[in-house]
């Protein structure tokens, strides 16, 4: 399915996706008041005419739309380092969809204050980016949850078809194989649990003594 296609089967009854505009450059932002954006940015770097158009379509639904259709959709895309921390702060969220069993009840929490600092820490430039703390992060997960069961509302599909419908990366989230390593790196979670799923993702998870977060889905080239 392309990009324009999985796009317009969500938000063929609200709008149509935005003209395709040459060399677009656009950009994440965070406003004073904890908002995120997509905005013109003549410094940002060109994104492909697919690519813009379907973030913007995404983004003018609501930062919520934005952040799932980046999450869900765009695994393993090229993009800008702040949209690239966006991408991995939403799919955090669709990976713990993923290990919802049939017919559960889908119910996704938000990442604890310590996951959320630790994301914070990791942002790269950005503009606004003072602007973020855990409770602009916790307002956002909930955008993107809402956004989330809208969508898979209007889809009228099981949750596991309305994810592979997203992209093709979800059909391939099977058997999870998990193992307990040692984590050298932080002395306050000695032990990382990795839970390795086939070929298309891979989510690191750390626990110190418990669980503490789900790891963002990163295209297994860049963790090796």
């Amino acid at each position: 399915m392309t990009r324009k296609k999985a796009l317009g089967m969500r938000f063929a009854t609200t709008q149509e996706p935005p003209a395709t505009v040459a060399a677009a450059k656009r950009a994440a932002s965070v406003t004073p008041q904890g908002h995120l954006r997509l905005v013109s940015d003549c410094d940002a770097r060109s994104l492909p005419a697919a690519l813009h158009d379907c973030l913007v379509t995404a983004f003018a639904a609501g930062a919520g739309h934005g952040l799932f259709y980046l999450g869900a959709c765009e695994v393993g895309t090229a993009l800008p380092p702040a949209l690239a921390w966006w991408r991995d702060f939403a799919a955090r969220f669709v990976t713990a969809l993923c290990a919802i069993p049939e017919n559960g009840e889908v119910a996704i929490d938000s990442p604890d204050r310590a996951a959320l600092d630790a994301m914070i820490a990791d942002v790269p430039p950005m503009t606004g980016a003072e602007y973020l703390t855990p409770e602009v992060l916790t307002k956002l997960w909930e955008d993107l949850d809402n956004a989330f069961r809208a969508e898979l509302a209007s889809s009228k599909l099981p949750l596991q078809d309305f994810l592979k419908s997203r992209h093709p990366a979800w059909n391939l989230v099977g058997p999870v194989h998990f193992n307990l390593s040692e984590n050298r790196k932080d002395p306050q979670a000695p032990f990382a649990f990795l839970a390795t799923y086939p070929d298309a993702v891979q989510v690191r998870q750390f626990l110190t003594p418990g669980l503490v977060g789900i790891g963002a889905i990163r295209n297994p080239a860049r963790n090796s």
